[in-house]
């Protein structure tokens, strides 16, 4: 019995630890997209653009579900939550700005 609940605590902790991992590279990713995405943008690159927006829409959508299912503490999902709104209102000033540019 004692090794049936070790097993289940030390597969949980391993569940957490790699979700507040790809929590993390998810962030990073984020911003790296954020600045191609502007590079692309200065040179008027299409492709790129349409591409970059469509795999931060990704991103933001996927980390949101991370942090929606993952047992974090008040401090850490504070900080998770203002990320994706910062940069959801960010994706969507990008996107009106490709719309914009494109006229």
């Amino acid at each position: 019995m004692i090794k049936v609940i070790f097993n289940i605590f030390i597969k949980k902790l391993m569940y957490e630890d790699t979700t507040h991992q790809d929590i993390i590279d998810l962030e990073k990713d984020i911003l790296h997209i954020e600045e191609v995405l502007l590079e692309f943008l200065s040179l008027k690159y299409e492709d790129g653009i349409k591409t970059s927006l469509h795999q931060l829409e990704f991103n933001l959508t996927y980390l949101s579900i991370l942090a929606n299912g993952t047992p974090i503490n008040k401090k850490d999902d504070r900080k998770i939550m203002d990320f994706l709104r910062i940069h959801y209102d960010y994706l969507q000033k990008l996107s009106s700005y490709k719309l914009i540019s494109t006229f």
